[in-house]
């Protein structure tokens, strides 16, 4: 119930009431609990004919929110139509009228004042800023965002442009928007609108390119949590368009689906042989064609040994199925799905750019080394493999898993301790493979992740010890492989075991995963 003065009625309130009195009758009859016993056909179409009727209202709503905002001019002072009502803005006093968001009222008012009649200060007419905009509205060929979009970007344009060219790209913009000569007269979404509004924008005045350009640039940020919430650290901001350009380069390349990570277990069963021939429809790779069972094969996840495969597992995390040695008399179970969603894997490519830049040797030094992460952890949490630890300067303690998985790829000074705190003594720089080893796995294993068929860049892996140095393995190259973050985690907490068979390292699928009913 609207709590301002009653009125006489004109003839567009009387019309109005008996708009909103049919649109019920429409609304019944259209009965919205059963829409499922339309047709397909049917349903889009109604569709199509209420989306036109919500736009012809968008216009309606519009042309009022753009009076209301001229009647509550600040040059009006105590007799502003919102001043009035007690609001300070006329956005508020449509928000209350209307019940739409403060964006939304802002939006209608900026469209409205775009596209509706203007009135010189001696009260003669003007032609709409938009008229082309302004007649597709109003017929309810156009919402209101695909105006918004169309208005937004010509006016940013109109200070330094041509009128006639401004006319040129308003008509072909709405004739877009509306469908007329594109895909068949399907109309153009507003998000596509506005990619093309921008577009024409850029053109039309190409001088306010470069200021732009000055203000992204003082915009760029970047900022990273001190403290950890949940484990995890939070970062973000933003980088101008031709830094995004090249991180989005980089992440497609690795992250490409024609380099797509998969992994095919061998089969240690069957019959002790270690190229024993791979199941009936199990995936060869290209050069497995014509070559003879027995050959080792380099196939799809390149020269890793000569096992055959008895399935495949993902790289995303755990997908098998069964093979031969197994001599399954049924179809293979569901698999094993443990996915990574494509913004994990992006974090996993970020993780190994860290590691990479980290590691250059261009990288500036800090008193005399490179950028070091000092983890604190007691001795007895080493043993156990249980406990927490603190990263210096992160406010929050670390998982063993967490400790476990940067020690196996970092230097250990030992620091002794009394029960005071104070440092007794001093060890020495243990364990760390150095980067003349890190090359010489390069050269072995090749330049990515050891990982079968993971693209990332071995220069931004992390070394790992096959036989873990705590039980004595040696920092020799012979003991070590290069793994990117992710799948050094999942070595480091079973789900891969790595072996050395002649001479080259080996992943396999851990054998407790072996025993699951998938594999049998």
């Amino acid at each position: 119930m609207s709590d301002f003065p009653p009125a006489s009625e004109p003839e567009g309130e009387s019309a109005l009431t008996g708009l909103l009195t049919h649109l019920g009758q429409v609304v019944d009859v259209l009965d919205l609990d059963h829409l499922d016993q339309l047709t397909g056909e049917q349903l889009l179409t109604q569709l199509g004919q209420v989306a036109g009727v919500v736009r012809a209202g968008e216009a309606v709503l519009a042309a009022f929110s753009a009076e209301v905002a001229d009647r509550s001019d600040p040059a009006r002072g105590n007799e502003g139509l919102a001043v009035k009502h007690n609001y300070q803005r006329p956005s508020h006093l449509i928000e209350v009228i209307t019940g739409v968001s403060s964006a939304a009222a802002s939006r209608l008012i900026r469209v409205g004042q775009r596209t509706c009649r203007r009135l010189t200060d001696a009260g003669f007419p003007l032609p709409p800023l938009f008229p082309v905009v302004g007649d597709a509205f109003r017929q309810g060929l156009i919402g209101v965002e695909t105006a918004e979009a169309i208005t937004r970007e010509l006016s940013l344009a109109a200070p330094r442009a041509e009128v006639e060219h401004l006319t040129i790209a308003e008509r072909t913009l709405v004739s877009e928007a509306v469908g007329a000569g594109w895909r068949d007269g399907l109309p153009m979404s507003a998000d596509l609108v506005g990619i093309q509004a921008r577009q024409w924008r850029d053109r039309l005045d190409e001088d306010g390119i470069e200021p732009n350009t000055d203000k992204a640039f003082q915009k760029r940020d970047f900022w990273i949590a001190r403290a950890a919430k949940e484990g995890l650290v939070k970062f973000g901001g933003q980088v101008t368009v031709d830094v995004g350009a090249k991180l989005h380069a980089l992440l497609d390349a690795v992250l490409s689906p024609k380099t797509a990570n998969r992994y095919e277990m061998t089969d240690p069963s069957a019959d002790g042989a270690p190229n024993a021939a791979p199941a009936t429809g199990a995936p060869r790779g290209p050069n497995d064609a014509g070559a003879p069972d027995s050959a080792p094969t380099s196939g799809i996840f390149g020269s890793i040994g000569g096992d055959a495969p008895t399935g495949t597992l993902a790289d995303e995390g755990l997908a098998a199925t069964g093979g031969s040695g197994r001599a399954p008399d049924h179809a293979a179970d569901e698999p094993i799905r443990a996915r990574r969603t494509a913004g994990q894997q992006r974090a996993d490519v970020f993780a190994a750019m860290i590691d990479a830049l980290a590691r250059s040797a261009d990288t500036p030094s800090v008193t005399g080394a490179a950028p070091t992460v000092v983890v604190t952890v007691n001795a007895d949490v080493i043993d156990s493999k249980t406990g927490t630890g603190q990263i210096v300067g992160v406010n929050t303690p670390v998982a063993a898993s967490t400790i476990t998985q940067i020690l196996c790829d970092a230097s250990i000074i030992p620091v002794f301790i009394d029960p005071d705190g104070t440092v007794v003594a001093l060890g020495n720089d243990q364990r760390g493979f150095n980067r003349t080893q890190r090359m010489g796995m390069i050269a072995r294993d090749g330049p990515t992740c050891g990982m079968p068929d993971c693209q990332i860049p071995a220069t931004g892996c992390e070394a790992h010890h096959i036989t873990p140095h705590a039980e004595g393995g040696p920092t020799h190259i012979d003991n070590g492989v290069l793994f990117c973050w992710f799948h050094h985690r999942m070595v480091d907490t079973g789900v891969f075991t790595v072996s050395m068979v002649n001479g080259k390292p080996q992943v396999t699928i851990a054998e407790w995963i072996r025993r699951k009913p998938y594999f049998r």
